[in-house]
């Protein structure tokens, strides 16, 4: 059966219930979750999809991932637990796919191949079962594997910076891990494992700490909360009457306790509080300190690798910091009398100079930040892009411009003082960035990330060809599949050619010099070398000023998106699919030239209107007695 081409749903279960060692690889206790997951296709209704008899469900990747796009379009999961359910059951059939199509599920290396082979060899004489070593065999090697690294160059350091970015579960397995590689390191050879043993680690959570509310503030939260259950009530004739009505006492109000608790160790943190102070709720209502607060955690997300932060604590979500300040303003509205006149003066990067603002006007700046929808300022600015052609000619050759002045100064390198040589190597980063966003609509983040070496890196440069060739991983792209692609050089754009000069000369030279990039965050297998989001950002800022189209790196994602939709002919499912976006989304923010037209017609008829009423009867004709 393993001979043919293709297999079905029911050709997988029947495997699985023979215990098959080509899906099973000899773990007979899958059986159940196996033969679960391929019946529970049958259970399942999906728009344009025949699930109902196994045997005709093709056992592929690409029909699996399909099915589930599908799924979650049709009928959204509507609990984090509903999301982690399907994420396993998906996982599941994805690894059956794999091993029905011989590839394996698990990514190895030869040298982890024979590594491991020793680790079982001396972990049988010491009496060690093979689960005992699991979390050797497998969860050592796939972290490993997945970040390049070779067993010998497992280092403690490089340990705890996994550990950090990992789940609590594979934590957990590599904690295990390391005792039992501890355990076998004297019997394993010394050319193979890791350099020494590594000791009992401890990670300490980067989570918020929060400090105890002082009591006058406790109690008047409680308070404030307690109200917000009852509602407010006024006397009548017989009774008391509802003026408004409460909120649902089973709601959550953890989010105000976590927004006031947030706002005062923030304050503590910067100075502005001294922790064992005597006060009330009203004396955190100060717009000034909220601002600067939401401010600082919002600096904190954009801030490069290794940059020292203000807070002590792992940087929110900025839909987080959006929800914490919104409901602190909610709160300090109703408690405090005069706090919605309050007006304070706020630099809004949007855009580019400081405005003054209520908590309202606070709120919408934080908003434009915290939120991926087009703020007004970036849709007026990408309609102004479609209906404008020097401007399209401008933006698209952006990075021919910007590569033109980075050669110039790139020549005469050696002889520039430090301060020039930072500015040379900004504006080469920034025509390598250029090459590929001016052609691709990827967000900052997927940019600064892009690894080019490696076993997974995520675009390749193949030899003998004027191409770049796109693998993103789906993490980078908030997809859930990964993004293949290929951009070629032409006559009037060159992004291999430019990635070809960079990597020659300034990338070599970023990798080089400490006094360019510090050497805590340099990212040798990435791309650009571990340059973060905020580097980015300030470079093409500053220079797309100087060019007189000034723009932030996500209303290039959004100029590029509406330049593809409506200039290009792009179909809306395409653009989307390439942006990470909902069909529905992408047409809300991008589509243009559509609603114009429409508006345009639509005055067009008045006018025709107009017309048709004069030629009837002109009200300046007088009437004929």
């Amino acid at each position: 059966m393993l001979d043919r081409p293709q297999y079905t749903a029911q050709d997988a279960l029947d495997l699985v219930l023979e215990g098959s060692p080509q899906i099973l690889e000899g773990k007979t206790s899958s059986i159940p979750g196996y033969s679960a997951a391929l019946t529970r296709l049958t259970k399942r209704t999906v728009k344009g999809l025949i699930t109902t008899d196994l045997s005709t469900i093709p056992m592929t990747m690409e029909f699996i991932d399909h099915f589930f796009e599908q799924l979650n379009k049709d009928s959204p999961p509507q609990s984090k637990k509903e999301i982690d359910t399907r994420r396993d059951w998906q996982s599941r059939l994805r690894t059956i796919c794999r091993r029905l199509e011989g590839i394996p599920v698990v990514q190895k290396t030869p040298a982890w191949d024979s590594f491991l082979d020793h680790i079982r060899d001396v972990g049988e004489k010491r009496g060690y079962s093979e689960e005992a070593l699991i979390p050797v065999t497998s969860t050592f090697r796939a972290v490993a594997v997945e970040a390049g690294i070779e067993p010998h160059e497992v280092t403690r350091d490089w340990l705890m910076g996994a550990m950090k970015g990992a789940t609590k579960k594979r934590r957990d397995s590599l904690k295990r891990g390391i005792k039992v590689l501890d355990d076998l390191w004297t019997d394993l050879p010394e050319q193979q494992r890791p350099p020494e043993p590594f000791g009992p680690i401890k990670i300490i959570s980067e989570k918020r700490r929060s400090l105890p509310l002082p009591p006058r503030v406790k109690t008047e939260l409680e308070t404030y909360l307690a109200d917000r259950i009852a509602g407010n009530t006024a006397p009548g004739f017989t009774r008391a009457v509802s003026v408004k009505k409460g909120i649902d006492p089973r709601q959550s109000t953890n989010i105000y306790r976590q927004a006031v608790g947030w706002l005062y160790d923030s304050l503590c943190v910067v100075g502005e509080l001294d922790p064992d102070a005597d006060i009330g709720l009203n004396d955190l209502a100060n717009l000034e300190w909220l601002s600067k607060v939401a401010f600082e955690a919002l600096s904190e997300i954009e801030a490069d690798a290794g940059t020292t932060r203000t807070f002590p604590w792992k940087p929110i979500e900025p839909e987080t910091i959006y929800n914490r300040t919104g409901s602190l303003i909610t709160i300090f509205e109703s408690t405090v009398p005069d706090f919605h006149l309050s007006h304070i003066e706020i630099f809004d990067a949007n855009k580019r100079r400081t405005v003054k603002k209520n908590p309202e006007g606070l709120r919408k700046i934080l908003c434009g930040h915290c939120s991926d929808e087009m703020t007004d300022e970036h849709r007026a600015f990408c309609r102004a892009l479609v209906t404008n052609e020097e401007k399209q000619h401008l933006f698209l050759n952006m990075h021919m411009i910007c590569w033109e002045q980075a050669q110039s100064s790139w020549k005469t390198y050696a002889q520039q003082t430090q301060h020039e040589k930072n500015q040379t190597i900004n504006l080469c980063v920034l025509a390598a960035m250029l090459a590929l966003v001016v052609n691709i609509p990827f967000r900052a983040r997927t940019v600064c990330e892009m690894v080019l070496e490696g076993s997974q890196s995520d675009l390749s440069l193949p030899k003998d060809a004027k191409k770049i060739a796109f693998h993103v991983a789906p993490a980078r792209m908030k997809t859930r599949e990964r993004f293949d692609a290929d951009v070629n050089d032409d006559k009037l754009s060159k992004p291999r050619k430019i990635l070809d000069w960079f990597i020659a000369g300034p990338r070599k030279e970023l990798l080089r010099n400490p006094k360019l990039l510090p050497e805590a965050n340099r990212r040798p297998e990435r791309l650009f070398c571990g340059i973060g989001e905020a580097r980015y950002n300030r470079i093409l800022g500053a220079w797309t000023e100087e060019v007189g189209m000034l723009m932030t790196t996500h209303m290039f994602r959004h100029a590029l998106a509406s330049f593809l939709i409506n200039c290009c002919g792009v179909p809306v499912a395409d653009a989307a699919r390439m942006l990470g976006n909902s069909i529905a989304v992408a047409e809300r923010r991008y589509v243009f030239l559509d609603v114009i037209k429409r508006r345009s017609n639509t005055l067009k008829m008045v006018a025709d209107h107009r017309q048709h009423l004069a030629d009837l009867h002109h009200p300046g004709r007088r009437r004929k007695k």
